[in-house]
């Protein structure tokens, strides 16, 4: 008897770990920061402040999928002769990424036997041939001498002498087959990307420089576990002589 036995197994169990997407619209105030830095060029300050990160659910509802709209004023004043830019943007972190998914095979094959087997036929036989042994009766003739006379079933004795009801005691073998299939899923270490809002404004001497920004989308694909955003802002500046440069960053905010 051959017995096949098919499964597919999905490996997810590492999905476990997966957060939720947010089903809804949620918005989170930051608190402003602001920094002054003394420098040979001339002091010069960096600073954000009216922040707000609106997370949203992901268009792809997706648990490994994050968004969110950001919003934010990012300003930096020189108060020397150098020349300067004012940079901003976000800084986004993933603690584990999904890679490839692979799928495979693992095949297994188990052998065993079973038994033993008896039909039927055989076991009506041998009932047949247990009632004809118990048949014998004893007549006594007139004498009173005892005579042993048998009877029996010829047909149905002869058929199963004749070799047409057969017995069968041995084992059969059963193999079961498991094909294995499968689909692994590779864990990569996380990393951090900076997301650069902007090529940098130009400062002006003696004045505040601002980039404002509203609602710029933050996309975070492939991420187990909570991805985290932070703000950075900074000001370079630079001189014949020297070049110098200053940061702040914001809260981390997890999506």
């Amino acid at each position: 008897m051959l017995r096949i036995i098919r499964r597919v197994i999905y490996a997810a169990s590492t999905l476990a770990v997966l957060s939720q997407p947010t089903a809804h619209a949620d918005i989170v105030n930051l608190p402003p920061h602001e920094k002054t830095f003394a420098s040979d060029t001339g002091s010069f300050t960096v600073g954000t402040h009216d922040e707000v990160i609106n997370r949203i659910a992901p268009l792809n509802s997706i648990p490994t999928s994050r968004e969110a709209l950001v919003s934010t004023v990012a300003y930096g004043r020189l108060d020397g002769q150098a020349e300067g830019v004012l940079k901003t943007g976000y800084s986004v972190g993933c603690p584990a990424k999904i890679g490839a998914v692979l799928p495979g095979i693992d095949p297994t094959t188990e052998f065993g036997l079973e038994g033993p087997q008896q039909n039927y036929a055989t076991e009506q036989a041998q009932r047949q041939a247990t009632e004809q042994s118990q048949s014998q009766t004893v007549e006594r003739s007139s004498n009173g001498e005892s005579v042993q006379s048998r009877t029996q079933s010829s047909g149905q004795s002869q058929e199963f002498e004749s070799g047409q009801v057969q017995e069968f005691n041995g084992v059969l073998p059963s193999i079961a087959v498991d094909p294995g299939l499968f689909l692994e899923l590779e864990l990569q270490p996380g990393d951090i990307t900076n997301v650069d809002i902007g090529d940098g404004k130009p400062l002006i001497p003696g004045k505040t420089v601002q980039i404002v920004t509203r609602d710029f989308h933050i996309k975070v694909d492939n991420c187990v576990g909570p991805a985290t955003i932070r703000q950075y802002t900074y000001i370079e500046t630079s001189t014949p002589e020297v070049d110098d440069s200053g940061a702040v960053f914001g809260e981390p905010t997890t999506l």
